[in-house]
């Protein structure tokens, strides 16, 4: 998942796996969200409250693992 509009409609290289835009978080609503990209924790589940207000949570393991709800 990311904002990015250049990075929409591609893949993560060297997995192949598909971007999707943030809605797409909302359409599919898994339980637990692996956040990576640690150094933006507190932006992303700001943008993604929604997610969190409606159950779901993230799994942030950077630095030490912690599971964020709402």
């Amino acid at each position: 998942m990311d904002r990015s509009t250049y990075k929409k409609g591609s893949y993560l290289l060297g997995m192949h796996l598909p971007i999707y835009p943030p809605a797409k978080l909302l359409e599919a609503m898994p339980d637990y969200v692996l956040l990576l990209t640690w150094n933006f924790v507190d932006e992303i589940l700001e943008q993604q409250m929604e997610h969190r207000r409606r159950g779901g949570q993230f799994i942030i393991p950077i630095p030490g693992v912690r599971v964020v709800c709402s």
